[in-house]
């Protein structure tokens, strides 16, 4: 990850970790039941782990010392049932807190996924999917305990504290007093710990996100890595992220491996001042022998809440970094707003672009300025120019994958932004120059398109764009691979094909939709163009000129500008730019 998308991930939206926990907790509200009964029984088995010591002073004091031990055996037996039946609480507890937290991790991750697909295109080109796919996965794993059992526990442990209190005054104000001395120097650690802990933690977060984007880049370029014999080069690279990511763990941990020592060092001088002032009292015969142990027993028993309570606080600040991370995604607000008020009955395919201006970020400028055209319905044009020309961006603006800053698009005069979002999208369809095919089988993909085609269907569709004998040679229920790697790369564009043009959309846009294939599919493809984009009105971006021949209208654009505009042989015939790039594509070749 480079410095610019570190400062990035650092400059996320603000939020307190209170912010963060209230907003958490919010999604147990739909589990009420389950948590309440979870919070019942972890009580109950409080109320039940606070009264032991008490059996315990009664058995030393009235029955042990003064000999009496015809009753001993029945108080046994009620301390031995206090502790299996706080231990089914315990489990019934568990249980019930673990489903709770695994269907509010499962609402999170459900809440996320759909945020990513309303989300635009330009949240994507500024996160690297490894990271988007560390935050949905690792960051909404890492909820689990805090979900399932961290804050019920930390809140029976707070009452647990409470209820100790009373009893420990209760028994004796005098070794009360003595234990209240070691609770500034408990407080005065925690606080300190408090500050540098949530610091190695985000650190560490921010680290592993570093760790599973390069996973995801190098396991993508793999063929790339290995072509140019880069394998050491990418080896290095990841063991300077792995190290960071080591490090801020190991800083994070000797954080928390520092802290539990201190901790039982300040609960031990707190027993030592209790044997002392309690040895006193029993020499004085102030205090009997039982109160001293259940004491000690109950002192034993503060560590056990705050070493839960301290671990909750490791597992709130580890939890709170990744739900920032988590509710930084959720709270995004997609550029392209869905509009929901006008819906398309009937398209005839007029498109008109109307003074349009656009700048994919306020740094680099606009890629396209005032730029006009009108497209008839149901005719062909194509784009052609130099890389950077603005081809591609003025698909991507007539998708709406992308809000343009100034001017309108307008589809049968109506402006595309008044339109309903998806509504305005089921009568277009778009082919590009990325042959993308999702792990699945031939006809799942197809159905992408449309999902409710038959097998008829998509056989005529297979035959328009003549990828009929290969799919049939193969079947339909062929696994294509992920990203479509076991079919080669014409049968992917033609599967694309098929899947852009089944829903019979009435816009068709081709993004350099032949640039990747052979020259026997391009041959397919243009033989079947006719079928392709017959009553529709089609826009064509093509490097290949040769693929544009047929195009009614010819646009050719420079730096987001209409240059030269024509049928094919106007163009040549023009000897401008247009002749000067198939000149160059075809020299030697007749024109």
């Amino acid at each position: 990850m480079s410095e610019s998308e570190d400062k990035r991930d650092r400059l996320k939206r603000d939020y307190s970790d209170w912010e963060l926990f209230k907003r958490l907790v919010g999604y147990t509200r739909p589990h009420w039941f389950l948590f309440s009964a979870a919070l019942s029984a972890m009580f109950l088995s409080t109320f039940l782990s606070v009264v032991q010591p008490l059996i315990l002073a009664i058995a030393i004091d009235s029955f042990i010392i003064p000999g009496n031990v015809e009753g001993l055996g029945f108080i046994s037996l009620i301390y031995f049932s206090i502790a299996v039946l706080s231990f089914l609480l315990n489990v019934i507890a568990s249980y019930f807190t673990t489903i709770t937290g695994i269907r509010i991790i499962t609402k999170i991750r459900q809440e996320a996924f759909y945020q990513l697909q309303d989300l635009s295109m330009d949240f994507y080109d500024k996160e690297a999917t490894g990271r988007i796919v560390s935050r949905v996965t690792n960051d909404v794993e890492r909820l689990l305990n805090l979900l399932s059992t961290g804050i019920i526990d930390a809140i029976v442990n707070v009452m647990f504290l409470g209820m100790l209190f009373f009893i420990l005054v209760y028994l004796d104000l005098r070794l009360t007093l003595a234990i209240l001395i070691i609770f500034p120097f408990l407080a005065v650690f925690t606080v300190y710990f408090r500050v540098k802990a949530r610091s190695a933690w985000q650190r560490t977060r921010r680290t592993i996100a570093k760790v599973t984007g390069y996973y995801q880049e190098a396991i993508s370029g793999i063929e790339v890595s290995k072509a140019f014999a880069a394998e050491d080069f990418m080896t290095n690279e990841f063991e300077i992220l792995n190290l960071e990511n080591y490090q801020a763990r190991i800083k994070a941990l000797i954080l928390f491996a520092v802290m539990f020592p201190v901790m039982d060092m300040i609960l031990a001088l707190g027993t030592a001042l209790v044997l002392t002032v309690g040895g006193v009292a029993i020499g004085t015969e102030t205090m009997t022998v039982g109160v001293l142990v259940a004491f000690l027993s109950y002192l034993g028993r503060i560590s056990q809440p705050i070493m839960t309570l301290s671990n909750f606080y490791n597992n709130l600040l580890s939890s709170m970094a990744a739900t920032e991370r988590i509710f930084d995604i959720l709270d995004r607000t997609p550029s392209v707003i869905p509009q929901d008020n006008k819906k398309l009955r009937k398209v005839e395919g007029a498109i008109e672009f109307n003074d349009l201006t656009f700048a994919y970020d306020d740094e680099t400028g606009p890629v396209i300025s005032n730029f006009k055209l009108s497209i008839p319905s149901n005719s062909s044009i194509a784009l052609v120019g130099h890389t950077g020309a603005g081809k591609t961006t003025i698909t991507n603006l007539l998708c709406r994958f992308y809000d343009f800053q100034e001017g309108k698009i307008l589809l049968d005069g109506i402006d595309i932004r008044e339109i309903n979002l998806n509504d305005y999208r089921q009568w277009l369809s778009i082919i590009p120059q990325d042959s993308f095919l999702f792990s699945g089988t031939i006809r799942e993909n197809l159905l992408y398109g449309k999902p409710e085609a038959t097998d008829e269907e998509l056989e005529q569709v297979l035959l328009k764009v003549g990828a009929f004998d290969f799919v049939m040679a193969k079947g339909l229920d062929t696994e294509v691979g992920e990203r479509g790697s076991r079919l080669s790369m014409g049968e992917r564009q033609l599967i694309c094909f098929a899947r852009a043009i089944l829903s019979d959309p009435k816009i068709l846009l081709l993004d350099e939709a032949t640039s990747s294939v052979d020259a026997h599919t391009e041959l397919v493809i243009q033989q079947s163009m006719h079928h392709i984009i017959e009553n529709r009105t089609a826009i064509i971006i093509a490097h290949r000129l040769s693929t544009v021949r047929s195009a009614d209208r010819i646009i050719v654009l420079e730096h987001g500008e209409i240059k030269e505009s024509g049928t094919f042989q106007e163009l040549l015939k023009m000897k401008g730019i247009f002749a000067d790039l198939y000149e160059k594509q075809f020299t030697g070749q007749e024109l």
